[in-house]
């Protein structure tokens, strides 16, 4: 007499080789997701550094076409000696540790917004008298990105 089906053990073992192939692919693509969000906060912390360096050397640059006579390169950059935070709008905030809000438009700021798990701050060290040395540091988590620059008072 022939057996023409499978046998228990046969099927047993053909359910457990396709879940271990399912798992695997699970894990694979899970990975690839985390890999994604890890990398997408990088790239987001990298930007807001930059960002805060830009808008340190706004600020020199507002003060070097200002029309006071007593205007210096460096005003408003020792609100920052032992750290603070400035976003786009101007806004400084003597707390750096504050989250930066995103707006519906994809923007941040310490104003209306979502909040992230973005913080940005900004130190201001003077190196002399024409030099100063400007951190700008991202905290995310429990990671962090930071981007260093020396600004000049490149008039005198």
């Amino acid at each position: 007499m022939q057996n023409k089906g499978f046998s228990l053990i046969e099927v047993l073992l053909s359910v457990f080789i396709i879940t271990v192939a399912v798992l695997g692919l699970y894990n694979g693509v899970s990975y690839s997701f985390n890999s994604i969000e890890k990398a997408k906060n990088k790239l987001i912390a990298t930007y807001l550094a930059e960002e805060g360096i830009e808008l340190v050397k706004n600020i020199r640059d507002i003060n070097f076409s200002s029309e006071e006579e007593d205007a210096k390169w460096n005003d408003g950059f020792s609100n920052c000696e032992s750290g603070c935070g400035i976003d786009m709008n101007g806004t400084i905030k003597d707390d750096p540790n504050l989250p930066l809000n995103i707006d519906t438009n994809g923007f941040y700021s310490y104003e209306a917004g979502e909040p992230t798990i973005f913080s940005r701050e900004i130190t201001i060290k003077k190196e002399g008298e024409y030099k100063v040395k400007v951190s700008s540091r991202v905290s995310y988590g429990k990671q962090d990105f930071l981007i260093e620059q020396y600004l000049y008072n490149y008039k005198e």
